[in-house]
Formats: C-alpha cells, sequence, structure tokens
C-alpha cells in the first residue's frame, strides 16, 4: 500500500509537469518563440523536484504517525500481562454511547495474593501471564481486556446481551481450570457480570454491579461466574 501510494503521486506529478509544459508551450511560448521540447522537458523536470519533495515530508510524515502509534500503544498496553491497562480502559470507556447495549465481566484470581506470597513474586508473575493469555483466548474478537489492577482483570464486551457474557465468563473460568488440571498449582477464578442498561444507567455504575457480582462469587466460595 505504502509504495502503490508512492507510484501513484509520482505519476501524478509526472502527468502534471507533461501538462504544464505543453500548456506552457501551446499558450506561452508562441508569445516568444520557444521550443516544444524544451517547454515540456522544463515541465516534467519541475514536478520531478516537486514529487521528491512532497515524497520526503511525506515519509518524514509516516514515520512520526507510526511513532507515534507505539507510543500510544505502550501508553495503554501493561507490560506483564500484554493487555490493556487502567489508563486504556479509562479512556476507552469515555467513548461508550449510553444507549447502546454493552456487558462488562469483572475478573479475580482466587487466592493469588497468599498464593503469591507462598511462591515467590516471579511465579505469580507467570500465573498472571497465564490467566491473561486464557482470558484474551476465550474473548477473541468479541471485546477487550484489560488488566485492571494487581490481579483483577475486566472484559469490556460491547453490543453484548448479558446471558452471552455470561457463557464467555463461564467459558474462561472452566478454561483456567483446565490450564492448571495436571499442575501442583491449582488457579482458579471468581467472576462477576453485569450489562448496562439492565444494572446500570451508565458505565460506572455497570462497573459498579459487576464488581459487586463479584464479591458475590467470592462469598459463594470463589471458582464461579455470578451474574447480576
Amino acid at each position: 500500500m505504502k509504495y502503490r501510494i508512492e507510484v501513484i503521486l509520482f505519476i501524478s506529478m509526472i502527468s502534471t509537469g507533461f501538462i504544464y509544459g505543453v500548456a506552457y508551450h501551446f499558450m506561452i511560448m508562441p508569445l516568444f518563440g520557444g521550443i516544444a521540447l524544451h517547454c515540456i522537458s522544463t515541465g516534467i523536470l519541475f514536478q520531478a523536484v516537486n514529487y521528491l519533495i512532497v515524497l520526503f515530508f511525506y515519509k518524514k510524515y509516516a514515520a512520526l504517525k507510526q511513532t507515534n502509534k507505539l507510543l500510544h500503544t505502550n501508553l495503554e498496553t501493561d507490560k506483564l500481562t500484554e493487555l490493556y491497562n487502567r489508563r486504556a480502559f479509562d479512556n476507552h470507556i469515555k467513548s461508550l454511547e449510553e444507549h447502546k447495549k454493552f456487558s462488562i465481566i469483572f475478573i479475580d484470581i482466587d487466592n493469588f495474593r497468599d498464593f503469591n506470597n507462598k511462591y515467590g513474586h516471579q511465579t505469580g508473575d507467570i500465573v498472571l501471564k497465564d490467566v491473561s493469555t486464557v482470558i484474551k483466548s476465550t474473548v477473541d474478537s468479541e471485546g477487550d481486556v484489560y488488566r485492571y489492577g494487581g490481579e483483577e482483570i475486566v472484559v469490556l464486551l460491547k453490543d453484548c446481551s448479558k446471558d452471552k457474557a455470561e457463557k464467555i465468563a463461564e467459558n474462561i473460568r472452566i478454561g483456567m481450570n483446565k490450564l492448571h488440571t495436571n499442575s501442583f498449582l491449582r488457579i482458579t477464578l471468581s467472576l462477576g457480570v453485569a450489562c448496562h442498561p439492565e444494572d446500570g444507567c451508565d458505565v460506572y455504575e455497570t462497573i459498579k454491579a459487576s464488581d459487586s457480582a463479584l464479591l458475590q462469587a467470592k462469598s459463594k466460595g470463589k471458582n464461579c461466574v455470578v451474574a447480576c
């Protein structure tokens, strides 16, 4: 695509130069007795120089745009889990339209702090990565996944009903259980599900409702999904 744009730009500018040369010859030079070849070559040369100048600034702009994109991505990505971070979540929810349907899944790793203290932070980081991979692969293109803070992860599902969100949450829970079935480490998740507009008149009330559902899942013995 990049080279296609450059070729189109080059052809367009050379063609403009040719037209300029012909027009210059037939409309201006008769007044001065000029030569057609000289006019046309001058026009083409003029536009070729213009092309090189425009191409230089175009490449500078493209490189700057790519750099800005990478910086923006780095600012919104959690380095450990490669999920979106809390900053990204706070930015993304601002664009949610209040009349649209969306669901939120609040996820917490059960007993993570006790586990982290027992096996060490390095192993805890591995668990966070594994959990994030399971969640991201399960959600796939259905929504966006964020590391909300510590061991808490939030899934934002646009245009998603509560029933569908609850099924996705259950698939995440089952997927996590399967991942560590044959391991001495058994990692489980508690998940709370809420949907807008049923459970909250705006995104902040919906977040609060999903967090409340998560607390209910914890009180029910953990390793389960609770929907408002």
